[in-house]
């Protein structure tokens, strides 16, 4: 049977959309693409190149949204157009596919995720490990008990961050340097494969003579007594990351370099994953939930847990103590 066509509109067409996005929709096959928005018009010519069709081009993302016929947008933007954008989507009664984090604010995110409920609209936060079945067969393991009671985690991600420049280096646009942009994927991760809330947080950042962090060591307390590290270093040669979890009865590692995972491993095994669980993508997965009605879709709490650990960071970093992560 014929996957039935969803009509999508795309808001901000600058790399990650034309590199990341595009191809995830190309590949779906019956994802069609019928409009775009971009202030600048050079970056939509690019995208529209990649994508190998003319459509209709916007300049203000408002005009997009009020074009007849949608069925969802996808947007990837500097995050703090992310609460106007995704808020006039959802109240134009479309789905939401949005870059993370969702926003730069734990009280916009949850503001956003509450009117995706009303609305009854998917919102979906491309946060890609959720979708690698290395993270996806870790967080089954710790919700069967596997681990037992989790006493800790320690994760990290390195890349050379710092060297980009652009908006997201910009306080203003960004909300943050590397620990918001690229550490948000390491906290999401963590969070949601764990379970755990975070209750407390202490950082320590480094700039590096940029307006933003660039490295930074998060110390986390959680709920249930686990202690953890997040850390961010943004001025290392490539990409590497790592998130172990310890637990009463056992550990997982997983391991990736250059963006790819290179290994898991149970109790200091290379695990095994069942083979139903495959690779997936958020762009993926919400075509698939727009399809299907919501049928296996996960609403979007844990990144109102993200920002509210992001959030603590920050303040923590300014007060130069301990913060409490909002409830």
């Amino acid at each position: 049977m014929a996957r039935k066509k969803i009509r999508l509109g795309l808001i901000g067409c600058g790399g990650n959309m034309r590199g990341a996005h595009l191809p995830r929709l190309h590949a779906d096959g019956a994802a069609e693409v019928v409009a775009v928005a971009d202030p600048v018009r050079k970056q939509a010519d690019s995208l529209m190149e990649r994508l190998g069709d003319q459509v209709p081009y916007y300049d203000d993302y408002r005009k997009l949204i009020r074009q007849d016929g949608l069925d969802g947008v996808v947007i990837s933007t500097p995050h703090d157009q992310h609460t106007s954008q995704v808020r006039t989507a959802l109240n134009a009664g479309l789905h939401v596919l949005v870059e993370k984090p969702l926003t730069i604010s734990s009280r916009h995110s949850k503001a956003l995720i509450d009117l995706a409920r009303r609305k009854r609209r998917m919102l979906v936060v491309a946060y890609q490990r959720h979708f690698l079945p290395e993270y996806v067969y870790a967080r089954e393991l710790v919700r069967r008990g596997e681990l037992g009671r989790i006493r800790g985690l320690v994760g990290y991600v390195s890349q050379n961050w710092g060297a980009m420049g652009g908006w997201r280096v910009d306080p203003e646009q960004s909300g943050g340097g590397m620990f918001m942009d690229t550490g948000s994927h390491l906290v999401a991760s963590s969070l949601w494969v764990t379970g755990l809330r975070a209750s407390e947080v202490s950082a320590y950042m480094d700039n590096v003579r940029k307006p933003v962090d660039i490295n930074a060591v998060v110390n986390v307390r959680f709920d249930n007594g686990a202690l953890g590290t997040l850390n961010t270093f943004g001025d290392s040669s490539r990409h590497d990351e790592r998130l172990a979890i310890h637990g009463s009865k056992g550990c997982i590692v997983i391991r990736q370099h250059q963006w790819r995972v290179k290994s898991m491993l149970v109790n200091d095994e290379p695990a095994k994953i069942p083979a139903r669980i495959q690779p997936d993508t958020p762009d993926a997965a919400f075509l698939r939930w727009v399809r299907n009605g919501g049928k296996g879709y996960e609403p979007a709490d844990f990144a109102l847990q993200v920002s509210r650990v992001s959030e603590a960071a920050y303040q923590s970093l300014a007060k130069r103590r301990p913060a409490k992560v909002r409830r």
